[in-house]
């Protein structure tokens, strides 16, 4: 069996950094900035230096009115804490009211138009990383991510995250796989498993330290319980736990308590 490169999801910075064509500046907006624009490095690194650093209220407002024209598309009053990073920032798209918090890093680098699309009022707790790697990030609207969260596409595959899901720190979801049917040829040179789809349904809340891996369909309403392992699809409304993780209990089969107003 003839396997691709070694390491597709590493490949990308490394061939361009490493092994690409160009002077040391070309290589270093290929794999970061995104643009050979002159003009758009300039603004980027100028963005950088003087804006990503700024603490408190005025660093806020700062980043909120100069920063837009980085992205494909950003949203109305975005507010971006201090020292956050973004790779490939014209593959980002934000919609309104997003919140990043300090220390985040989105990482857009990818073979699509977009890499990361964001919908509107959706928050990012301190020092999360969405990282789309040559694939594609989507998140709803509405969406509550805790701090130090790790959201990785796989390569040519994509994870899709609905409306109004929460997640709850130092979860990691994504992520890619190795083919492994080789013995005598190292993992790391088997290359990545491509095409791999995550989806994460509306409405749904994952635990502080949970794992979802790549290519699982995760219902909409599902409880992921905090440091459970999910390798397999869950369905709509479950509540799973444990490692592997495994259905405890559905949602849908409890009695829904009916409130009424007074009079």
């Amino acid at each position: 069996m003839e396997y691709p490169r070694s390491g597709e999801l590493m490949g990308a910075i490394k061939d361009s950094v490493v092994e690409g064509q160009g002077s040391a500046l070309r290589k270093y907006q290929d794999a970061l900035v995104g643009s050979r624009s002159l003009a758009f490095l300039i603004r980027y690194e100028l963005t950088s230096l003087f804006l990503m650093g700024v603490p408190g209220a005025l660093g806020l407002l700062l980043r909120q009115k100069l920063c837009r024209g980085l992205f494909a598309v950003c949203g109305r009053k975005p507010a971006i804490g201090s020292n956050a990073a973004f790779r490939h920032p014209k593959k980002i798209s934000l919609g309104d009211g997003v919140v990043i918090d300090d220390g985040c890093c989105f990482d857009a680098n990818s073979e699509n138009e977009l890499g990361i699309k964001v919908g509107s009022r959706s928050m990012f707790g301190r020092g999360t990383r969405l990282s789309s790697k040559l694939g594609t990030i989507t998140i709803g609207d509405d969406c509550g991510f805790g701090a130090g969260i790790t959201v990785h596409s796989s390569v040519e595959g994509s994870v899709a995250i609905g409306n109004k899901c929460i997640i709850a720190g130092h979860t990691y979801i994504g992520g890619g796989q190795y083919h492994t049917d080789s013995t005598d040829i190292p993992i790391v040179d088997q290359g990545h498993i491509k095409d791999q789809h995550l989806v994460i349904g509306d409405g749904c809340w994952i635990g502080a330290g949970a794992v979802v891996v790549n290519g699982v369909r995760v219902g909409h309403d599902a409880i992921i319980a905090a440091g459970a392992v999910v390798t397999k699809d869950v369905p709509p409304f479950a509540v799973v736990a444990g490692v592997p993780a495994r259905v405890i209990k559905s949602r849908a089969e409890q009695p829904q308590e009916v409130s009424h107003a007074s009079a």
